[in-house]
């Protein structure tokens, strides 16, 4: 549930069309450069990222999480098929794109929220930064928001230097960035005795 919230939500932030998510910018700008399929290159980021966190975690990485690199190649397939349902979304004017990309920011947030309290297996992109917040013992929502801007500016980048301009990264992408773990932090303060129980079960 929690991987089709999140696909739902980068399709929505995709559909907004001010930049896209900081979840998906780096494999978007990626696949540009290298003409592969962002679903190829997002398996790819995904062995990266699980191998970033061995290196990181060592012992202490759980076997299961390997797991990841499996729920990595589901989301993208997931990420296919929510674009298809918010197909029929296309904003007109900024202010609607504004508030769609909010929207999306929210979803996100929602879906990242469910996969963190079930600290079952993480997509690999949120797995690295548990990795990281454990190492730094800090909180997720605190580390999350500077390992999405530094995925957007290595995007950025990339994409200035490969492509000779800026594509997959707006306004709307440093937004998102910025406030996604913010966003997850007060959603886990006030929905954390319902969603426990939910999990549970």
């Amino acid at each position: 549930m929690s991987l089709f919230i999140i696909s739902l939500g980068a399709a929505l932030s995709i559909k907004a069309n001010l930049g896209t998510s900081p979840l998906i910018c780096l494999p978007y700008v990626s696949s540009l450069v290298l003409k592969l399929s962002v679903g190829t290159v997002c398996f790819i980021f995904n062995f990266i990222f699980v191998v970033l966190q061995v290196v990181l975690l060592k012992r202490e990485f759980e076997k299961r999480q390997f797991l990841q690199i499996v729920v990595g190649t589901i989301f993208s397939v997931f990420i296919d098929f929510s674009v298809m349902l918010v197909n029929f979304l296309n904003p007109q004017d900024y202010t609607s794109q504004m508030a769609l990309l909010l929207v999306s920011c929210i979803v996100v947030a929602f879906g990242v929220l469910f996969e963190i309290q079930t600290e079952v297996v993480y997509l690999p992109a949120d797995g690295l930064i548990v990795a990281i917040s454990k190492v730094l013992k800090r909180e997720f929502a605190k580390i999350k928001p500077y390992v999405d801007t530094s995925m957007v500016i290595t995007a950025a980048v990339l994409s200035v230097v490969f492509l000779g301009y800026l594509a997959g990264v707006r306004e709307g992408t440093v937004i998102s960035a910025l406030i996604i773990g913010p966003i997850v932090r007060v959603l886990k303060r006030y929905l954390d005795s319902y969603i426990e129980p939910l999990i549970s079960k």
